[in-house]
């Protein structure tokens, strides 16, 4: 029999969709007040270089961007980030109709980077309070893995480059039992 552990601790993360930047930086604001200090963000990128999902909302000048937080947090209870992101969202839009951010977050812990979601499907777990989890690229052989169900944006060359040099600077600490400072 297994011996039952306290929750492990992880680095949050967000992926944020923005068409203005005075609205990127409220939000990180309002992230930072929640989460900490935030390592450099990943490699901007026009979202319609992979998809044109949201190009009826958002127009397509979309941007997206990586961040991923310096200080572990403890991950029990954690998926209710993604109640506070849709909350910040909300704020963020016009009447509660046209969005002006879309936040998608998760974590990043040695072994892989999970998102959270409010949409349920079969590669999903339920954590509570109506949002699901996936692990959306694992760690193996030096790298980030591919899954059938891994978004283009996350497994193109520059975000994992982002995210694989990231993980050099969690994994010791991480390890050890110590934050990263």
């Amino acid at each position: 029999m297994g011996m039952i552990k306290p929750a492990p601790r992880v680095h949050p993360f967000v992926a944020i969709m923005f068409n203005n930047g005075e609205h990127l930086t409220s939000c990180l604001d309002v992230l930072k007040d929640q989460l900490g200090e935030i390592f450099p963000g990943g490699p901007v990128y026009r979202v319609t270089d992979f998809t044109d999902y949201y190009v009826n909302e958002f127009g397509a000048q979309l941007q997206k961007q990586f961040y991923i937080f310096k200080t572990a947090v403890d991950l029990e209870d954690f998926h209710k980030i993604k109640i506070r992101t849709n909350e910040l969202e909300l704020y963020n839009s016009t009447a509660g109709t046209r969005r002006f951010l879309n936040i998608d977050p998760g974590y990043l812990e040695p072994s892989k980077l999970v998102l959270f979601s409010t949409k349920n499907f079969s590669h999903r777990t339920y954590c509570g309070n109506g949002i699901f989890a996936e692990v959306t690229m694992p760690f193996a052989h030096n790298d980030f893995v591919r899954l059938p169900w891994t978004y283009n944006d996350y497994y193109w060359d520059d975000n994992r480059r982002y995210l694989l040099n990231i993980r050099k600077n969690i994994v010791r600490p991480a390890r050890s039992g110590r934050q990263f400072r």
